[in-house]
C-alpha cells in the first residue's frame, strides 16, 4: 500500500505548496476526492431513488407473499428487472471511499515520510507540529476529542437524511435503523485513536456528502400506478415463458437434427419458399413465388 501512500502524500504536498497551511490543504483534499467521486455519488442517488419508487409495490409484495419469502424474492428481482433498478447501486461510493480513507491514513500517520519528504527534516518537522486551529498536531489523534465527536455527529446526520428518502424492504429498513446507530459509534471510536487529519477529511467529506444529498433528494420522487405495474408483471411473466419455450423448441430440434446426422440422415430443415415483393409501375405492390427449379426445355 506504499503506493497510495506516496501518491496522496504526492497530492497533500502539491496543495500544501499553494495553501501554505497543512490543515486546510486536507480540507481541500477532500473536496477534490469528493468532486472525483461526484458521477458515481449522483449515480449512486439515482439508484436510491429508483429503489424508493418501487418501495410502495415491494410493500404491497411483502404483504402479499408474507409467508413465502422464495416467491417474495422471485416478485422483488422482477421488479428491479422490468425497471432496470440496481438495489446495490449506493454500495460502489462508499466502497471507493475505503481506499481513500486508507491512503490517508498512512500518510498522515507518518507525513515526514510520505508528504514532505522532500523538504529538510527540521522544516517539516516545523509544518507538522504547526497547530491548526485547537488541533496542536494534526498527525496526532485529537487530544480534545472534538473532531471525533464531529465524526460521530455529521455521520449520523448524513446517515438520517438518506435513511429518510432512501425506503426498502422492512429487512433492509431494520438493518439501516441499526446502522444508523452503530456506524457513528464505530467511526467516533476509531477516530479517537487517528490521526486528526483523518479525523478531519471524515467531518469535511460527510459535510459535503450532506449538501449533495439535500439538493438531489428534496424533490419528490416519482409514484408509479399500481395498474401499471401489475400489467408489467403479466407481460414479463409472459414474455419470459415465450423465451423459455422458444428455448426448449430450439434445443429439441438441435438434438434432432443430431441424431439424423447419426443415423446418415439429412437432418430436417424448415424449406419455406421465399417470397420477393415486386413494385409495378401502377405502383400497386404484389408478391412473386420465387422460382426454385427451372423448368426443362423442350427440344
Amino acid at each position: 500500500m506504499g503506493f497510495l501512500y506516496k501518491a496522496f502524500g504526492w497530492l497533500l504536498y502539491l496543495i500544501y505548496s499553494l495553501v501554505q497551511n497543512y490543515g486546510w490543504s486536507i480540507v481541500i483534499f477532500t473536496i477534490i476526492c469528493k468532486l472525483i467521486l461526484l458521477p458515481l455519488n449522483i449515480k449512486s442517488t439515482k439508484s436510491m431513488r429508483e429503489v424508493q419508487m418501487l418501495q410502495p409495490e415491494m410493500n404491497r409484495l411483502q404483504k402479499k407473499y408474507k409467508d413465502n419469502p422464495e416467491k417474495l424474492n422471485l416478485e422483488m428481482q422482477k421488479l428491479y428487472k422490468i425497471y432496470k433498478v440496481n438495489p446495490m447501486g449506493g454500495c460502489l461510493p462508499l466502497l471507493l471511499q475505503l481506499p481513500i480513507i486508507y491512503g490517508l491514513f498512512g500518510a498522515l500517520r507518518d507525513p515526514l515520510q510520505y508528504v514532505f519528504q522532500s523538504l529538510p527534516q527540521a522544516q517539516a518537522e516545523a509544518i507538522i507540529n504547526h497547530s491548526w486551529y485547537w488541533i496542536p498536531n494534526l498527525a496526532n489523534p485529537d487530544p480534545y476529542y472534538i473532531l471525533p465527536i464531529l465524526c460521530v455527529v455529521f455521520t449520523y446526520i448524513s446517515q438520517k437524511f438518506t435513511m429518510s428518502v432512501q425506503g426498502g424492504t422492512q429487512e433492509q429498513q431494520s438493518s439501516q435503523k441499526m446502522m444508523l446507530y452503530l456506524m457513528p459509534l464505530m467511526i467516533g471510536f476509531f477516530a479517537m485513536s487517528m490521526p486528526a487529519g483523518v479525523s478531519l477529511y471524515w467531518v469535511v467529506q460527510n459535510i459535503f456528502t450532506f449538501i449533495q444529498q439535500y439538493f438531489m433528494l428534496r424533490k419528490p420522487v416519482k409514484t408509479l400506478d399500481p395498474a401499471e405495474v401489475e400489467k408489467a408483471l403479466r407481460d414479463y411473466d409472459k414474455e419470459q415463458k415465450q423465451i423459455a419455450a422458444e428455448k426448449r423448441t430450439s434445443a429439441a430440434q438441435a438434438r434432432q437434427d443430431m441424431m439424423d446426422r447419426q443415423m446418415g440422415k439429412e437432418p430436417k430443415t424448415d424449406k419455406k419458399k421465399t417470397t420477393v415483393k415486386m413494385t409495378p409501375a401502377s405502383g400497386k405492390k404484389v408478391k412473386r413465388k420465387t422460382i426454385t427449379k427451372i423448368p426443362e426445355r423442350k427440344e
